[in-house]
């Protein structure tokens, strides 16, 4: 069993206030703070500033991560860090601002360009300290240990991985999930709920992945309509954040399944948000493989809820209550793309790999059909 997590791991109300007592145990100066438009507008940064300075710290800030980002924008990000002179880096967004947070502290230490490093290992020297303080659930970047980028030409989602791209220190603090609009913040959380479920599915499971899945997925499932109702229930943001970074542990260390795959293609070629597009292909792709562990698709599925519904079964009616619930013709994806979507799919080897079930592209089709209806 092989486990990789942040050497440094904070969660708490109000643990944003640590983010300078944390750079100074990593000895990290010059950070640079990457984020987007949409974390600036809620008056985050300007929030975390405040924290800097008030421990006599500055910082400056590049907000150029736009949502499911390319490689041009770890290049960006990795020039802002060479002509800023900084020596660290702050990751204060979701999933796609620690992505291309990770991937630029690598450029700026191991240098060439995004492309050199699209799959497994190549990076071979530590990138700069890398902090990650995560502004939504569910994406598990701030613990894992790749980054997920979309190449341009042509174009389609890529990973990075390797050691050199977990954070050295991550701090989750539920109030920062507050602001977010209620369908990122649903797309986010769905996100997580899916690791939890591929993370107890897949076939590099381990004691140590089961432990968080079995209370991540729950949790989510409980917290996430609670949160969206009132947000200032904070007792069902700080559980929905919890079941988050459990599914970000479990999915960082058994890694994801078929649903990742079919979800990177609609991503890739349709703009559609990682966690919506995963959230319908969830189904779906269940009720293809829960054949391949019927054992554990039943515990989850005891665990998600009373009765003898299926684990499928029970995904679904989440959906449907949280109000995703469209088929893939809802979110504009044509039927005339699915053979082609298929045959993207099959290139994410890993991860179909490490489902419990062997899905060949007829399989994988099939699952779109189902989708797409």
């Amino acid at each position: 069993m092989k486990v990789r997590v942040p050497p440094t791991l904070l969660f708490g109300r109000g643990r944003m206030a640590d983010v300078p007592a944390v750079l100074g145990e990593l000895g990290a100066e010059r950070p640079l703070v990457v984020t987007d438009p949409g974390v600036v507008s809620a008056g985050l940064v300007e929030r975390l500033l405040g924290e800097l300075a008030g421990a006599g710290s500055e910082a400056e800030v590049w907000d150029g991560v736009a949502q499911d980002p390319d490689e041009g924008h770890a290049a960006r990000c990795a020039e802002r860090i060479a002509a800023g002179g900084h020596r660290s880096v702050i990751a204060f967004g979701g999933g796609s601002v620690i992505d291309v947070a990770k991937v630029a502290a690598v450029l700026a230490t191991n240098g060439g360009k995004t492309a050199d490093y699209f799959g497994f290992e190549k990076v071979r020297h530590p990138s700069l300290p890398l902090l990650a303080v995560p502004t939504t659930p569910g994406s598990g970047a701030e613990v894992s240990s790749h980054a997920v980028l979309v190449q341009l030409s042509p174009r389609r989602k890529e990973v990075i991985a390797g050691l050199h791209l977990l954070p050295l220190a991550t701090l989750v603090d539920p109030e920062l999930i507050v602001t977010l609009p209620s369908s990122h913040l649903t797309w986010s959380a769905l996100d997580g709920f899916i690791h939890a479920v591929e993370a107890f599915l897949a076939r590099r499971a381990t004691p140590f992945t089961d432990m968080f899945a079995r209370q991540a997925a729950p949790a989510i499932a409980r917290a996430l309509p609670r949160v969206l109702a009132d947000r200032s229930d904070f007792a069902a943001c700080e559980e929905l954040s919890l079941g988050c970074l459990y599914s970000g542990l479990a999915m960082a260390n058994a890694n994801a399944g078929a649903i990742h795959a079919l979800g990177y293609p609609l991503t890739g070629r349709y703009g559609i948000p990682h966690g919506l597009a995963n959230a319908l292909m969830a189904a779906p792709a269940l009720e293809r493989i829960g054949t391949g562990n019927p054992g554990r698709c039943a515990e989850l599925a005891r665990l998600l809820g009373d009765g003898e519904d299926t684990l499928a079964g029970r995904v679904r009616h989440l959906l449907e209550t949280l109000g995703v619930d469209r088929g893939l013709a809802g979110v504009g994806v044509r039927e005339e793309d699915l053979p082609a979507l298929a045959d993207e799919a099959t290139r994410f080897r890993p991860v179909l790999e490490n489902t419990p079930v062997a899905l060949d592209r007829n399989d994988l089709l099939a699952v779109y059909r189902a989708a797409w209806a």
